[in-house]
């Protein structure tokens, strides 16, 4: 069965699909009716902690019951069949994926495993997530290196992909061992351009040898399902994601790929459960959710059905709607980029008057659900998923205009 079979067999296919519009060929509201929702709610909020669609829980209950009846002839060969399809998903060989619960314990694994000198050093932004940055500050620790974080531009309303570089390209130094980026950034909508900074970081590597060589870390977890490109394709060396969060994977999972031209950089921390590959190993050993980890499986095939170029086009095309109709609110400012390529999904914003939380609380009391970017600044934020409506991003702006009167 292809995609477009398995679309119309479901009714999720409306019509077919045009270059112009991918987002047209799926019938959203049955797209919805996949997912256990509150109906009395206008959730802007998804995005947190994913709800999943029915082929993703009725994966983990079929495991689940495997795993009663007997949970031995189940272990062998599903974790590679999960790393098949993550691996068709992102552009990467299966080998070259490690299995983890989340994307901080991931970039932990990645940070904490690298081989660091005490005169080597981490670069990240002051946009990436504070356990990102203390992820980096652990492992830097641990061997006496040092983390520098830098501003890769002066607004996240203006920001550009030229203006991006050229700060990374002034910042890096001989002593630089990793680069670590944000693909989509929680705090201010921003998503950075991947590849101009692995072209940076290629440029910094000229001339160096393997153990001064500089890696490119990107935390991807806002923007792995939420953008059409293959995450093992832009030039990042490492590559970490939760998959339970715009991916609908279920709760507790998450995925590192490392480019294995870099992967003996990177040694295990942890005694690891699998053998599969070098990189395999470094994901954390034990007994797990693993009802969880093998319904990854059922996510990803949800997601390859629907089309990854129509799921990314419904996300812009809502938030698209969202920024034009904040654009026309007086007293409210935006702090996500309006260029769709330099955003994909979330959407910062401030109203005069009102701190981030209070915009939040207000909007809760008209069944609105926002929320804030847990971050130095805490600006309203919503968050554009395929479960959204039109007509729900209409509503909020009218609750919003009334906020800002």
């Amino acid at each position: 069965m292809d995609r477009r079979d398995f679309l119309v067999g479901t009714g999720l296919l409306a019509v077919t699909p045009t270059a112009a519009s991918a987002a047209q060929g799926v019938d959203w509201g049955a797209v919805r009716r996949e997912f256990r929702l509150d109906p009395t709610l206008i959730n802007l909020g998804l995005f947190y902690l994913a709800s999943n669609p029915r082929e993703v829980r009725n994966a983990v209950d079929s495991f689940k019951r495997k795993l009663d009846a007997n949970s031995h002839d189940l272990m062998t060969g599903q974790a590679q069949e999960v790393a098949v399809a993550l691996g068709q998903y992102v552009g990467g060989d299966p080998g070259d994926i490690a299995f983890v619960p989340n994307t901080t314990i991931g970039l932990s694994i990645v940070y904490g495993g690298l081989k660091l000198r005490p005169d080597q050093e981490l670069l990240l932004s002051d946009q990436d997530h504070s356990w990102h940055q203390q992820a980096a500050q652990l492992a830097a620790g641990r061997v006496g290196a040092k983390v520098r974080i830098g501003t890769l531009y002066e607004s996240s309303a203006k920001v550009t992909e030229d203006e991006v570089a050229s700060r990374l390209r002034n910042s890096i130094t001989p002593q630089t061992r990793a680069v670590g980026v944000t693909w989509v950034q929680s705090s201010t909508g921003v998503k950075m351009p991947v590849r101009a900074c692995a072209q940076v970081v290629a440029e910094a590597n000229n001339g160096r040898k393997p153990e001064d060589r500089c890696l490119l870390v990107v935390d991807g977890v806002h923007g792995l399902a939420a953008v059409d490109d293959d995450a093992a394709r832009m030039g990042a060396d490492v590559f970490v994601a939760g998959t339970h969060k715009w991916l609908f994977g279920p709760r507790g999972t998450g995925m590192v790929w490392v480019n294995p031209q870099v992967s003996n950089e990177i040694v295990p921390l942890l005694p690891s459960l699998s053998n599969r590959s070098e990189t395999a190993s470094l994901g954390p050993g034990g007994f797990h959710a693993f009802e969880h980890y093998y319904a990854v499986k059922a996510a990803v095939e949800f997601h390859q059905r629907l089309g990854r170029n129509r799921v990314a086009a419904r996300i812009t095309e809502l938030a698209t709607r969202f920024e034009d109709g904040l654009a026309e609110i007086p007293g409210v400012v935006i702090h996500t980029p309006r260029d769709p390529r330099m955003s994909a999904g979330l959407v910062c914003f401030d109203v005069a008057g009102q701190t981030g939380n209070e915009v939040v609380a207000r909007l809760e009391q008209k069944r609105v659900q926002i929320t804030t970017a847990a971050y130095r600044i805490p600006y309203a934020r919503i968050g554009t998923a395929i479960l959204n409506t039109p007509e729900e991003i209409d509503r909020t702006l009218k609750e919003i205009r009334a906020l800002s009167r």
